[in-house]
């Protein structure tokens, strides 16, 4: 699934498009960002029981990185039908990305 890059007044529309998001917060001048790429790349490619990338460059949209209170980057949240449900600060692999973004959505299911 192609990764999509998101934008203040296109982002509500893709939380609604997409049940399932891992959303991904960067910026050009951060080396571990710029690191990490392949990882997402790789993730999104994945049959990743439908979860779709969105990746947020906080420079270009500091509205989004405010509404989520991002600190730090990299910093990806898992978002399950527009709720937030995990986060995954800095680099991890993409054997670990996967477990971990299916944990935060196998909670959801547990919760429901």
């Amino acid at each position: 699934m192609a990764i999509i890059h998101a934008k203040a007044e296109d982002f509500d529309q893709i939380i609604a498009s997409h049940p399932k998001i891992l959303l991904n917060f960067w910026a050009e001048w951060c080396a571990p960002c710029r690191c990490f790429w392949p990882t997402l790349d790789q993730y999104a490619e994945l049959e990743n029981n439908g979860v779709q990338v969105v990746k947020v460059n906080v420079d270009k949209q500091k509205v989004l990185a405010e509404r989520f209170k991002v600190k730090g980057i990299p910093n990806s949240l898992v978002i399950v039908n527009g709720d937030v449900k995990g986060m995954i600060a800095g680099i991890v692999s993409c054997d670990e990305l996967y477990q971990r973004v299916e944990s935060f959505i196998t909670q959801q299911k547990r919760e429901a």
